[in-house]
């Protein structure tokens, strides 16, 4: 299901010469709160200070199931509960020449027990800390509160997951 495409109108125009598949997750702890990764520092894409819904790319032959679980495992140290398949976004990069295809999960969160982190180098230099934000908080924040080229990209796509989800899976919200 085809949640939305954005094109990058914020960088100088290049071709896009790879795809990356990624899942991301709309998670929720159980206070119904949403987690974000609050990215801060300077890297390729300049200054950043944005919210990021948890996520990344597959690795070998891993399901998008299994790719979410990890990714939630790694960067915001919980295991699942459940999950729920949303939808793709796909946008692109032009700064990398990269097109994205992000497939939403919406992901209850077991947070009777905490994890140790697992971040690569550029996370642990990026990642300032995890946010919990209630569904109109994060909206708001996605909105509202853009920092820089690449934050206007990265919370235009997960605004439009979480208004997608809202609309669509109201007996989940």
């Amino acid at each position: 299901m085809l949640i939305g495409r954005f094109e990058d109108n914020l960088y100088d125009y290049q071709e896009v010469n790879h795809i990356r598949v990624t899942a991301r997750a709309l998670a929720r702890n159980e206070e119904g709160k949403f987690a974000f990764l609050s990215i801060q520092g300077e890297d390729l894409f300049g200054f950043r200070d944005h919210l990021e819904t948890c996520g990344g790319g597959r690795e070998g032959n891993e399901s998008l199931s299994e790719t979410i679980a990890r990714e939630v495992m790694e960067e915001l140290g919980y295991k699942i509960k459940r999950t729920v398949y949303l939808g793709e976004i796909i946008d692109n990069y032009r700064l990398i020449q990269r097109e994205t295809h992000s497939n939403f999960f919406y992901c209850e969160l077991d947070t009777s027990k905490h994890y140790p982190l697992h971040l690569t180098e550029s996370e642990k230099t990026l990642l300032k800390d995890v946010v919990f934000l209630s569904p109109e908080e994060a909206l708001d924040q996605l909105e509202h509160h853009q920092v820089g080229k690449v934050g206007a990209i990265v919370q235009r796509r997960d605004l439009l997951a979480l208004q997608y989800f809202i609309a669509n899976f109201p007996d989940l919200v």
